[in-house]
């Protein structure tokens, strides 16, 4: 009776063989999606250190097209499965490639919520109530207990769409008959808009200048800190942009001897994160995916021509933000700068980089309308930025020349 046929990503046996130098060499048969069976090996000091080096070799190079799954799947073995898928088949429903900081904040959630919540649970054993008890608990921050404690008191949201795409694949793939996720309860956290944005008053914007320009920050017998912290606030404050985009620009991306001066915005500094991203570097194109050109106040105009002036690294493909090495700076360096620089104002602490971007966003949407806000901050939908960019106004525009309408002469009743 002939042997049955290995089925697409399986092995076969693992023979493990000494070799003359006195190394040992481990060798087996996979078979590809494409029915090709190529012979895979790897070799150790030990025999069972060439097993352990096969087997490694096989994990890393197994193609999530030729897997499949059963209810006996543990969620950790699914997790495994569901990033080397995310990494092949790009974002979902068929919108590009998927970034490796994104696989990096997919990594994030699953090990930090979804593992130790749920890791060693059976596929067959996710259930609807388990599921609910397990967020729960996160979000509430109480103890889970067991060996294994949940990571709590954080917010859930990144973790249940995670696990929702988990449940979708293993739903596919024949693991489950049905998709738990789907009648989860929904967060137990507030709704964003059920509470003021942080952001900052035009004031308390002015304040922070002061207090982040290096003669306020400079500390006793050291020396003065660069201008780096100051003029990125001037910049974000001028443009709206994230973090990692003013970091990103070059002075290629600026044209400032227009009677109108613009800024390019077509690009991300990406930091380091994990076995994802390895060293920092520039992304030529922004979070959302689209450059957009803006108009920059003639403050800005002033400040890049003493910063050309003052810095070595000015040729056109140099970062305006550059280190004396004209690298990258970081955007980890100035959140921890800004963190410092108002650690000492209770109405400023917790300012961060998205606080100005709110800040920014709005000022402009209270005075130009949320169209003007969504163009300013490059968002593609404006219900972005009316939900987590504009805070609510604490005065109702005065719209008194409108509402008198109302209030006219009466016209005559006919009888």
């Amino acid at each position: 009776m002939s042997r049955p046929r290995m089925k697409p990503g399986e092995h076969g046996e693992i023979a493990v063989v000494p070799r003359a130098d006195g190394t040992w060499l481990a060798r087996t048969y996979v078979r590809n999606a494409d029915g090709r069976r190529p012979r895979i090996a790897a070799v150790g000091s030990t025999k069972g250190a060439a097993k352990r080096a096969l087997e490694r070799k096989l994990e890393e190079r197994q193609d999530p097209g030729t897997g499949s799954m059963s209810p006996t799947m543990t969620v950790s073995d699914l997790a495994t499965f569901w990033l080397q898928h995310r990494a092949v088949h790009g974002k979902a429903r068929g919108r590009g490639s998927i970034r490796q900081q994104t696989l990096a904040a997919y990594h994030d959630a699953i090990s930090c919520v979804v593992l130790p919540a749920l890791g060693e649970l059976r596929l067959r054993e996710v259930t609807v109530n388990l599921l609910d008890s397990a967020f729960g608990k996160i979000e509430t921050g109480s103890d889970g207990g067991g060996p294994r404690r949940l990571v709590a008191g954080r917010s859930t949201m990144q973790a249940r769409s995670v696990m929702t795409q988990m449940l979708d694949l293993a739903v596919r793939y024949g693991g489950i008959p049905s998709n738990p996720m789907l009648t989860v309860e929904p967060t137990s956290r507030p709704n964003r808009r059920g509470r003021d944005l942080h952001h900052l008053t035009v004031t308390q914007a002015i304040e922070l200048r002061g207090l982040v320009r290096r003669e306020t920050i400079r500390s006793a017998g050291r020396r003065m800190p660069n201008r780096d912290l100051e003029e990125w606030v001037d910049v974000v404050l001028a443009t709206g942009c994230r973090n990692g985009e003013v970091l990103a620009l070059r002075w290629l991306d600026l044209d400032l001897a227009l009677p109108t001066p613009t800024a390019y915005v077509c690009g991300t500094v990406v930091e380091p994160r994990g076995d994802y991203v390895e060293h920092i570097h520039r992304q030529g194109e922004t979070k959302s995916s689209s450059a957009r050109t803006l108009i920059l106040p003639q403050h800005l105009v002033g400040l890049f021509a003493a910063r050309a002036m003052r810095g070595g690294h000015t040729r056109p493909e140099d970062p305006v933000f550059a280190t004396a090495k004209g690298n990258w700076i970081s955007p980890s360096n100035i959140r921890a700068r800004l963190r410092r620089a108002v650690a000492a104002r209770p109405d400023l602490r917790g300012t961060s980089p998205h606080t100005l971007r709110r800040t920014v966003g709005t000022l402009v949407a209270h005075e130009r309308g949320l169209d003007a806000a969504r163009d300013q901050l490059g968002h593609s939908d404006p219900s972005v930025t009316f939900q987590h960019y504009v805070a609510r106004r604490t005065l109702a525009p005065d719209l008194r020349d409108i509402l008198d309408a109302f209030f006219g002469p009466r016209p005559p009743v006919d009888t």
